[in-house]
């Protein structure tokens, strides 16, 4: 029935009934509730003698159906409360690490001194053990340092970094 352009000769009493072209144009505003009660009425009247637009009709439903269920489980698998968690968590773990850290610094700092001041510069203990014992000292910091760095490196410059694994 539908021969191309116009889908039946409308006559003097009645609107003119829409060709495929037009009806495509004002099918998403159908779809959607948007179009005024004549245009409904016009565009209801050519999908009731049109097969390829009443397909393309069914199709578009079928998209929106679609889409609306998906942005639904999207939403549904968004887990808030594990995400807090999440947050709380890696939070809690940095400022552990953060104050072990700075608490190892500072204890480190004391021994070190006391060393420097009550062995390594006591004229008393023998020479070939404030040697050791400083050398050991001093590898002992060149190494923490080292591998802090490295660490540091190693997250700044880490791509995956955000990815949970």
């Amino acid at each position: 029935m539908n021969a191309g352009n116009e889908t039946r000769r409308p006559s003097r009493a009645e609107p003119r009934v829409l060709r495929c072209e037009e009806a495509r144009v004002l099918l998403m505003g159908y779809i959607d509730n948007e179009l005024q009660p004549g245009d409904i009425r016009r565009v209801e009247d050519h999908l009731a003698v049109c097969v390829e637009c009443r397909r393309e009709e069914r199709g578009f439903r079928r998209l929106g159906e679609v889409t609306e269920e998906v942005l639904n489980e999207e939403i549904a698998a968004i887990d808030v409360d594990g995400a807090w968690q999440s947050i709380y968590g890696r939070l809690e773990r940095s400022t552990g690490w953060l104050l072990l850290s700075a608490g190892l610094i500072v204890l480190g700092g004391w021994l070190g001194w006391h060393l420097l001041n009550d062995f390594l510069l006591d004229s008393e203990a023998p020479l070939a053990l404030r040697v050791g014992v400083g050398a050991t000292l001093a590898g002992t910091i060149v190494l923490l340092v080292s591998i802090g760095r490295e660490v540091l490196t190693r997250y700044r410059s880490d791509r995956y970094r955000e990815v949970i694994r």
